[in-house]
């Protein structure tokens, strides 16, 4: 699993331009590929990305293998920092995310990225490939991320046509998909101020002042909170 960034391509949301980047998962195998968008390489645009995969998939590989993003490890300890100990440890939450399919975490090694070789190479693949059928399409423009992403989904499943014959080697060796796929999102509840305002993930939204003084959950998705008082949703609002 990678984030690789496509900015580069010049796609835009109803005329908007798109900052954005793919967590892309391949099999090392068959190159079969998948991704999703998201705003960057986070814990939750991992669990995005690699949940997406394994539903896509439906079976389990033994490992998940990234490189060192703060995603996934950390340095621990201001001791270990101050003896210039490199070693990186697996965050908690990424852990969690793998132990809930079975999964066991591999990584690369620091200042190491030939080791993530396969994937790296098929981020260059699928950039280019990405970047002919937006000649073929015509334009860049798309209405709405559902509509890009539902492109990307067409343009990988193109690509993993050409890879069934040894996918399928590679799914017998692998545990079929049991556990119940995480939610993509996780949710906060949260006091709005008197300025009618929020706090959610260091960043500060307005909801409408009848909520001022009240509690509200609110969900966070990748790319858009939803705002709830007591089950009614009252606000849906980008992420920033």
């Amino acid at each position: 699993t990678d984030g690789m960034w496509l900015n580069e391509l010049g796609v835009t949301i109803q005329g908007q331009p798109f900052d954005h980047m793919l967590i892309h998962c391949v099999l090392p195998y068959s190159n079969w590929e998948w991704g999703r968008v998201v705003q960057s390489e986070s814990l939750a645009a991992l669990r995005l990305g690699i949940t997406s995969t394994l539903v896509k998939l439906g079976h389990v590989p033994k490992f998940s293998q990234t490189d060192n993003s703060s995603a996934a490890t950390y340095r621990p300890g201001a001791k270990a920092q101050a003896e210039g100990d490199p070693k990186r440890v697996y965050t908690e939450g990424y852990l969690q995310l793998l132990s809930h399919y079975g999964l066991k975490p591999q990584k690369t090694h620091l200042g190491s990225p030939h080791e993530n070789g396969d994937v790296e190479s098929s981020n260059g693949w699928l950039k280019r490939a990405i970047e002919q059928y937006l000649l073929l399409r015509g334009s860049r423009d798309f209405d709405s991320i559902e509509a890009y992403e539902a492109f990307l989904f067409d343009v990988m499943d193109r690509r993993n046509q050409g890879r069934q014959k040894r996918l399928i080697e590679e799914m017998a060796v692998m545990k079929p998909l049991t556990d119940t796929p995480l939610a993509s999102n996780s949710q906060v509840r949260v006091r709005v101020n008197r300025g009618s305002l929020i706090r959610v993930q260091q960043n500060t939204y307005s909801v409408p002042t009848s909520l001022i003084g009240h509690r509200v959950t609110v969900r966070i998705h990748e790319w858009h909170l939803e705002v709830y008082y007591q089950t009614n949703l009252v606000e849906t609002l980008p992420r920033i």
